[in-house]
Formats: structure tokens, sequence, C-alpha cells
């Protein structure tokens, strides 16, 4: 401090001012970088796991829809008669044909001997002792990916590495209803490559992605390198991914590395229940914070240049500092004892014009303190979540509206809302979650509501409607409960997943069933009370089950 001491006022000024936008540009670099990771990671992780359960979801959807075929096959009469062999071989000859996706497909007779084969491999061989017979023989059959034990040769590859099936079979049985034989078919397990790179192109954040398919016993079925294919994988996510999650994590591999993982199950299509595979998508986390890296290189270079050119500028303009400083504060000190009614416009250098622009704007908006009071009035008055008014926001508007409904003698429908079970799409998808359910709720009310009504939350899934009602009265509420109960009940898409949810209604009126608002809330309470109690998603306005009971009594 001493040395600079005996240095003039523009050259503190000027490393002051290049100290100071240094510090600057590197907490730019710091906050931002970690905010930037973070959304960066969450965006890439919720990506894997997007993409895990695309993948997985295909794989079932693809699995279901060969299924079928074979099933569908399986019905035609040539096939479940075998009286016509090169009637059957023409026609497993055009399926394979049009779907070249099976590598083979041969027809077994009761005993387990292949009396038709596409190419004839394996004509005339009895296989009765493999799966796809013994199992095929009893009802339509997937088996799990497996090397071609049996057309190995007749298949190779230039790898080396034979080739690997699923199989798909299904029973034959005659015009009588007999067993007649088995549709036996391999389903080359390359089509799973071509589902991946018909889901995936590598493109933007999500490139150099890895995709795996893990057996239900750990083996690795697909994987980017192929000397992985048949390993067993020891991964702790894993077992998340088995057990029907998804989700995504940051996990170290085998190879020591640590990957962005997503990961999904692939547990079946419609009637197909599935074979327990689970599907990985993983990123290099190095990879993946990339553009995170580069930012803040970024900010630190834009920062040091801009230390060089507003040393520059401090340096140059501080000469023109003190004279027009001393203005303000003169003026400043004018302003606080009333003797002025604002700062006057000083000119001088860059940084001056803006300071006395600044302070002369601060001043203006002082004076506008019941402007902001207003805005803060409406935070006050607003949920922060949903947006929709509050209980404060609430007390206040029935207050108005109850005044306004007895100075013209008109109606108002008090609805008291609570969501059906929200506490299990917590339980299940997260509060995340819920507070998008939430705030589409609220989106849906605010359709719903005319101009004028209110539309308040008032607890944790508890909201209320205030609605002015015409010379309907009654009906007029029905059909507005009606028109909420088909908007909410539509399904909800969130985090990926599909949920569905209902809402049960309680309705007061006044005047006919109170004139004070706590004793409307409370008619309306107890109203919702007995829609609860009927099996929810319904209305009831307060008072017509005793109506009900009373018509039914003198009926």
């Amino acid at each position: 401090m001493k040395s600079l001491s005996g240095v003039g006022i523009r050259i503190q000024i000027a490393l002051a001012t290049a100290v100071l936008v240094v510090a600057l540009a590197g907490a730019m670099s710091y906050v931002i970088g970690q905010r930037s990771t973070n959304d960066l990671m969450k965006q890439i992780g919720t990506g894997m796991s997007d993409i895990a359960l695309q993948m997985a979801d295909e794989l079932d959807r693809t699995m279901w829809t060969h299924r079928g075929e074979v099933a569908v096959l399986s019905t035609l009469r040539a096939l479940r008669n075998l009286d016509d062999i090169d009637q059957v071989n023409v026609l497993i000859s055009r399926l394979q044909h049009e779907l070249s996706i099976f590598t083979w497909i041969g027809v077994l007779d009761a005993e387990g001997n292949v009396v038709a084969a596409t190419g004839d491999i394996l004509l005339g061989k009895n296989i009765s002792a493999r799966p796809i017979y013994q199992y095929g023989s009893k009802e339509v059959f997937i088996g799990d990916v497996h090397d071609a034990k049996l057309l190995a040769k007749e298949f190779p590859t230039p790898t080396g590495e034979p080739l690997q099936f699923v199989d798909i079979a299904a029973p034959l049985l005659n015009d009588a209803g007999h067993f007649n034989g088995v549709l036996a078919t391999h389903l080359s397990w390359e089509w799973a490559n071509i589902v991946r790179r018909s889901l995936f192109s590598g493109l933007g954040l999500h490139r150099n992605v890895d995709i795996f398919v893990i057996s239900a016993n750990g083996t690795i079925l697909l994987a980017p390198d192929i000397v992985m294919r048949g390993q067993t994988l020891e991964l702790d996510i894993f077992d998340e991914a088995r057990k029907s999650h998804v989700g995504w994590k940051i996990a170290e591999w085998p190879d020591g590395k640590d990957y962005l993982t997503g990961f999904g199950p692939a547990d079946g299509h419609l009637d197909y229940a599935g074979l327990g595979w689970s599907v990985l998508a993983r990123q290099n986390v190095e990879t993946a914070l990339t553009p995170v890296t580069e930012l803040r290189t970024d900010i630190l270079g834009v920062g040091l240049g801009l230390a060089a050119l507003f040393s520059l500028i401090a340096w140059w303009g501080a000469g023109y500092v003190v004279g027009p400083l001393v203005k303000i504060a003169h003026a400043a000190g004018q302003l606080k004892r009333g003797e002025i009614d604002n700062l006057p416009d000083v000119t001088g250098a860059r940084e001056i014009n803006i300071l006395s622009h600044s302070l002369r704007s601060l001043v203006i908006k002082l004076t506008e303190k019941d402007t902001a009071l207003g805005e803060m009035k409406h935070i006050a008055h607003h949920d922060p979540l949903t947006g929709l008014g509050n209980r404060l926001a609430l007390d206040v508007y029935l207050e108005h509206a109850l005044a306004q409904a007895n100075r013209q003698r008109s109606r108002l429908g008090i609805l008291a809302l609570d969501l059906d079970d929200f506490k299990l799409i917590n339980d299940r998808l997260g509060h995340a979650a819920g507070d998008e359910v939430l705030c589409e709720v609220a989106r849906r009310l605010r359709r719903c509501v005319r101009g004028g009504d209110l539309a308040a939350r008032i607890g944790g899934d508890e909201m209320v409607i205030v609605a002015h009602l015409g010379d309907g009265g009654e009906q007029e509420v029905r059909v507005f409960a009606e028109r909420i109960l088909g908007d909410i009940v539509m399904p909800f898409i969130t985090g990926g997943h599909r949920a569905s949810i209902n809402v049960s209604i309680g309705i007061g009126i006044y005047p006919e069933h109170a004139m004070s608002a706590d004793t409307l809330l409370e008619k309306a309470d107890q109203a919702l009370y007995v829609a609860k109690s009927k099996g929810k998603h319904c209305y009831v306005i307060y008072g017509e089950e005793q109506r009900n009971q009373n018509s039914g009594s003198r009926a």
C-alpha cells in the first residue's frame, strides 16, 4: 500500500480497474462454469436416460412385432398341415425375401425333424433337443440372444465372431387341432444395431454416445466395441436398471473413466413381457463438459482483454473525474436538504455521465414507490409455483365478490378442488414431477375460468375457484364443474412419464347455502368431503346428497 501512495491517481484508477475486471471475469468464469456444469450434466443425463428408454422401447416393440408375424404365419393352413412341403418352402422363402431380418426359417415336424428350411440349411436334421423346439412346441416362444451354434458354418463373419440370433418359434396345429410341428426362425441380432442407428444420430450435446444392451444376468448383448460383447458387466447402475428404474448417474466404468450414464429397462410391450434386458447409454464426462471448459476459457480471455481496455480508459478519464464528482456531491447535499427535487445533469468523462444519469434515474425511481409497492402486492397475492392466487388473494377477492353479488343480487359459485391420490405422483415420480403436475393443473384451470373469476391455490394440492354465476345458477355451476373434470382427467406427460390424475370438487353457492365467506368455504369443503367419499373424480353441490336421500325416503 505504501508503494501505491506515491503513484498518481490516474495510475491507481487504471490498476484498480484492471484488477476489478480480472477478478470479475474470474468470478464469472467460476460461477457460470459451475452453474453451466450442473445444468449441462442434468440436460445430458436426462437425454441419456431418454435415449436408453427409447432404445429399450424400440427393442421391445420390434420383438413384439416379429413375434406377432411368426404367430400369424403359424396359422397358415399349408404350414399347419404340412401336406405340401413344396408350398411350405415357397412360403418361407417368400417370407425371408420380404423380411431379410429372418436369417433362417425352418419348419419342423412333430418329432423335431427339419422338413423345410430356407436355403435347405439343416434340412433333415433333428433339432428336438434345442430350446427352439422344446419351448416352441408349447407356445409362441422368444429366446434370448445366443450364438449360432448350429448355423455358425453357414453364416461366417469377416471377424470370425459367430453370428448371434434371437429364436422365435410357434407351434403348428393341424386342422384337427393336434400338434403337428414347429415354425422356427432365427432373427439376426444385427437388427439391434439397425434400431440403434435409426434412433440415434450422435449429434449436438449427445455426440460420442455409447449404447449397451445388457441381458438379465448382466451379459453384454450389444456394445460399441465387439470385444465387450459376451462379457459380464459389473456396475451398480445396472442393478437400478434391472429394477425397472429410469434415470441417470455419473458412474465409474470398468475402464476407470467416469461416464454420464442413462439407464432404462426393456420391460416388454403390450402382451410381450420382455426378456429382462436393460439399456445403458453413456457419454464420457470430459467430453460432455467440453462446452463448459470452452466457455470458461472464453470468459477469462474476454476478461483479460477488457481489463487492458478499461485500464487505458480509466487512466485517460481520471483527469475528468474530480471536478464533476464535487458537483455531484454538492447537489446530493442539496437534495438531502430538500432544496432541489432532482440532481442536475453533470457532464464530464464517460463514467461521470453514467454516474450522473444513474443517480438521476435512481431518484426518479424512488418517487415511483407506489408502482413498486403495487408490484410487491401482486407477488404477495400469488402462489410462486403455479402463478394462481394464494389464500390472501382468495380472502380479499371473495370479500369484494360477495359485496358485488349482494349489490347486484347475483350468485357466486365456490368450488373447492382437491387432487385425488396426488401423493402417489410424488411417491412414484418424485416431488419435481409433482410440481410439474400442479403447474399443468393450474394452466388447465386458468383455461376453464372466465374473465372476472378467480382460481387460487390454498394448500399443497387444494385449490378454490370463485365463479360469478348468471341466471343459470346451479345448472351453470354444474356445467363449469364438468368442464373442469374433463380438462383435468386428460393425461399429463412429465419427465418422460405418462401420468393421470383425478380431481374431486365440492360446491357451495351464494346466497343459497351461506352469506359469509368463511361459511361458504366451509360448505364447499363439506361437499368436497362427500365427493371424496363417493369414489372421487366427481363433484357434489352442498346439500344435494341430503335432498336425494329425502326424495328417496318420500318415494
